[in-house]
């Protein structure tokens, strides 16, 4: 049987690039699905579930990357990677409401 399969590629816009927790919140977006999800950069791929392997892309601000997904919940998963990529993993409200706090 034929898995469907799905692949987006994305700008990293991130000032910090793909750093620790960036990394880690792709692999624990990727472990709720039910999707196989690959990371690829220039001519490397790795297992999106694996924070070390997608640290060792070292992928800087301004590179793009693809996703690759396999299975049912590729789509949905690849959507809400796109999502994860175009909020800047949070940091941008991150950052907002630190300025806002009082100190």
């Amino acid at each position: 049987m034929c898995e469907p399969k799905a692949t987006r590629t994305v700008n990293v816009t991130n000032s910090a690039g793909i750093h620790a927790r960036a990394a880690t919140l792709i692999a624990e977006l990727v472990r709720r699905s039910d999707a196989r999800v690959s990371v690829i950069k220039d001519r490397e791929r790795v297992d999106a579930t694996e924070v070390l392997q997608i640290l060792s892309l070292g992928t800087r601000c301004g590179e793009q990357i693809s996703f690759e997904a396999t299975g049912s919940d590729a789509q949905r998963v690849l959507d809400a990677l796109v999502q994860l990529f175009a909020d800047n993993f949070g940091e941008d409200q991150k950052r907002i409401q630190e300025a806002e706090s009082p100190q």
